[in-house]
């Protein structure tokens, strides 16, 4: 089991040489805006597609051509709720067919039967990632804000695991349900499923600091991380070394993102677009200034970091900075917080 491991996978390890050479080996792409859950927890700013915005089938499928001919391998399709675009299924198919290794993050709450699942595999999915937050459907629903979600969710994960489709689970640690996350990762283990604990909240792209408002208190962090440990002894919290001189992160090198309109962007986090993959080729946007900008922050270029041990254990987004604090340099507090709890355990 891979269950609360910190340790780099396979896709780590490419992903890393992919960003030495700008090949965007992983790409998210954003099929819509609209959502069947209403998250209190969820980045995005409105549930809605704009009509004048949307993309159509053709126009998916040039950004998935462009895409491959860029060198991605790793295709994440995602929301929203990526199954509410009226062209999920063709766009699927289509990315199947071009090879790409396809997986999906969802509620599952639209894979209700064993048949939607068997589609999924044929048309070519490799993996989900089923978003649960909670075995406690209190819990998970009123995250969710969907009576219901969490049994639909759990159906959802046993038809895709049934259907041979590799399953995970994702989960975001809030002050909400951190009493319940390890209920949920004994579930994952009886099932052989992976699972994630997420303690990162961000505010949504627009600003709107309402989901950090949710985020687990430092006792909770502090308490999630010993008990995980206590569990699973790997998982405790390495840092990272002389990291001084390293890039923050992976942005506009080794992986991209593309929204519902089909902006490219640096990653899901940065929401200053490159240009339009709709009308635009992809490697004069991958070129451009706006993408080096992004690319090239290194953690010495950072203001307000954490001091002593804790700064090797800064995991700093630009991106989440950018949008909760209008500075991408600078960490926002919470991040801070969490280095100190995971260098002091």
């Amino acid at each position: 089991m891979a269950v609360a491991s910190e340790k780099g996978s396979l896709l780590d390890q490419w992903l890393a040489k992919s960003a030495k050479e700008f090949i965007p080996l992983q790409a998210s792409l954003e099929l819509t805006n609209r959502c069947n859950e209403r998250c209190r927890h969820c980045y995005i700013p409105s549930f809605k597609d704009d009509p004048e915005r949307i993309l159509s089938q053709d126009q998916w499928f040039r950004i998935l051509d462009q895409l491959r001919e860029a060198g991605t391998l790793y295709l994440i399709l995602m929301g929203g709720e990526a199954m509410l675009n009226p062209h999920f299924w063709s766009i699927a198919e289509r990315a199947g067919s071009l090879g790409f290794h396809l997986s999906m993050i969802t509620n599952g709450l639209l894979i209700r039967s064993e048949g939607v699942a068997q589609r999924l595999k044929d048309v070519g999915f490799s993996a989900l990632t089923f978003s649960l937050y909670s075995l406690d459907p209190e819990i998970h629903d009123d995250l969710t804000r969907v009576k219901g979600s969490c049994e639909k969710t759990k159906r959802a994960i046993e038809f895709c695991k049934d259907a041979g489709i590799e399953s995970y689970v994702n989960c975001l640690l809030t002050s909400k349900n951190a009493h319940t996350v390890f209920e949920l990762y004994e579930w994952c283990v009886e099932r052989g499923l992976d699972a994630k604990v997420d303690p990162v909240v961000t505010s949504k792209f627009d600003g709107d600091l309402e989901p950090t408002l949710l985020r687990a208190t430092k006792d909770q962090l502090r308490e999630f991380y010993l008990e995980r440990a206590r569990r699973w002894p790997n998982s405790k919290p390495k840092g990272f070394a002389n990291q001084f001189e390293e890039y923050v992160c992976n942005a506009a090198k080794g992986k991209c993102a593309v929204t519902a309109y089909g902006d490219l962007l640096s990653c899901i986090e940065v929401r200053e677009p490159l240009g339009n993959l709709a009308k635009d080729d992809f490697q004069t946007l991958w070129n451009s200034k706006i993408a080096e900008k992004w690319r090239n922050i290194k953690f010495r270029d950072l203001e307000d970091t954490p001091n002593g041990k804790a700064y090797n254990h800064c995991d700093h987004c630009p991106g989440m900075s950018c949008n909760e604090k209008g500075k991408a340099h600078s960490p926002v507090d919470f991040i801070n917080e969490l280095a100190e709890v995971k260098a002091n355990l």
